[in-house]
């Protein structure tokens, strides 16, 4: 191992990712978390047998930093197609991601029933498929994505009425981003259409650890356990002369020869003195969602046979529904099953001050008032377990032209204080993957400087 040090503040994906990449390089790195535990959005809890995430909870199909990882510390990856149920208009329909001819003619009344049939919604839905299609290289959470290059100042709302997409279609395209991801409508165009794109692209394969991505941040901490100190904030970094020289914490300053950044885009203006005006302006751009998520375990299946989920897109109020064990049976026992409840936007902000039992009452009872048919969603008092995890910082949105902004940041800083980096998953492709993949950068950067001081 090199005698040089590199200061890791943060805990997340992004930083194990770091970390995990300096050791591999023979580079010393010391992770600073300020939580009980790392993994932060990405982390996992197993009770009784069970095996759950807190936060993320699937990969798609151009996550090929995850798909490395996972491969060198030996996690088996399940592939999944996924089928859901929708709410609309007060009935149920289902959808799939087969895109061919007969499968399109066998669902003719969901198609009609999600906006894609009448004129106004063809012609629409032609313009949003055609484009996705010439611009599919771009559609991409991949480390070297290039979406960051067609990300202009459009909103995916207005890029929806440009197009003049009817209400009814919209509801359809903005659904799922609306429940998992929040308000999607004055989130950068090139992002959401990103989100929509990869999956119509890949046929909406997803892959995922077999148990779990919690699974992903426990190896990686297992093989970065050395390098890491949780319960430790680190109250600011020191910047002096052009130089970070080292990290504050509770009762002492920590040196570094080089410091990475991994902590949210919002909180890395109060922790770094010095950043440049035009960083700052560019980090000011980041936002995140606020989530809500109830995960119970049963002793039966939720959902209808075959299906993975159910959106309620029209309802603000109602939980996204997924049935963990359709996509992953190796997280639950045999002959059990996961129900996890996602809620996003404005409802999750009501829920997040409430204990935990009423978050799962009132998440239930919106379900049970439009269950799927054939569903099994349990009572209020039933299940085997259940947790309740908040999220006050869910998923990065950014504004328009915030993808194209955060680019230009590690040049910008080059310039001002050469052995900071900044990872996150703001720093790549707003996903489980971007932060992946933004501490592997990092951390490459931080070693190059060091082996070049040498």
């Amino acid at each position: 191992m090199s005698t040089k040090r590199v200061v890791i503040v943060g805990g997340g994906f992004a930083g194990l990712s770091a970390a995990y990449t300096l050791m591999k390089q023979g580079v010393t790195p010391l992770l600073l978390e300020s939580q009980d535990h790392v993994g932060g959005r990405g982390s996992g809890e197993k009770v009784d047998g069970f095996s759950l995430d807190m936060g993320a909870f699937v990969f798609t199909s151009t996550y090929d930093t995850a798909f490395r990882i996972c491969e060198e510390l030996g996690l088996p990856l399940t592939p999944s197609q996924m089928k859901f149920g929708h709410y609309r208009n007060g009935r149920w329909v289902t959808t799939t991601p087969d895109q061919s001819l007969w499968n399109f003619l066998r669902h003719l009344r969901t198609a009609v029933t999600m906006g894609f049939l009448s004129p106004a919604g063809m012609r629409a839905g032609s313009k949003v498929m055609k484009e996705i299609h010439r611009q599919a290289a771009y559609m991409s959470f991949a480390s070297d994505s290039p979406l960051a290059e067609i990300d202009d100042d459009e909103s995916f709302g207005d890029y929806l009425e440009r197009l003049r997409v009817p209400e009814k279609l919209q509801v359809t395209l903005r659904g799922p981003l609306d429940m998992v991801l929040g308000d999607p409508l004055p989130a950068g165009q090139a992002l959401m259409r990103a989100y929509i794109g990869e999956t119509m692209l890949s046929a909406g394969r997803v892959y995922m650890p077999e148990r779990g991505i919690g699974s992903l941040s426990a190896a990686l901490a297992d093989a970065c356990s050395d390098a890491i100190r949780v319960s430790t904030p680190v109250r600011r970094v020191i910047v002096a002369d052009g130089t970070a020289t080292g990290v504050v914490v509770d009762g002492e300053t920590i040196e570094a020869d080089a410091i990475i950044s991994a902590v949210p885009g919002t909180k890395v203006p109060d922790l770094i003195p010095g950043l440049p005006p035009e960083t700052l302006r560019a980090l000011g751009m980041v936002n995140y969602s606020t989530g809500c998520r109830v995960v119970i375990g049963l002793d039966h299946a939720p959902l209808p046979p075959g299906w993975h989920g159910a959106l309620y897109p029209e309802d603000d109020d109602t939980p996204l529904l997924l049935d963990r064990t359709a996509f992953l049976p190796a997280c639950a026992p045999p002959g059990k099953s996961i129900l996890d409840l996602l809620i996003g936007r404005d409802r999750a902000r009501e829920l997040i001050p409430l204990d935990d039992d009423e978050i799962k009452r009132e998440l239930l009872g919106t379900v049970r008032r439009k269950a799927p048919p054939g569903s099994a969603v349990p009572g209020d008092d039933e299940g085997l377990f259940y947790r309740v995890y908040r999220w006050e910082e869910a998923l990065c949105m950014g504004t328009p032209g915030m993808l194209a902004a955060l680019a230009k940041i590690p040049e910008q800083i080059a310039g001002r204080i050469d052995n900071l980096f900044l990872a996150g998953d703001y720093m790549g492709i707003p996903s489980v993957n971007g932060a992946l993949s933004s501490g592997h950068r990092a951390a490459t950067r931080a070693a190059d400087l060091l082996a070049s001081r040498a």
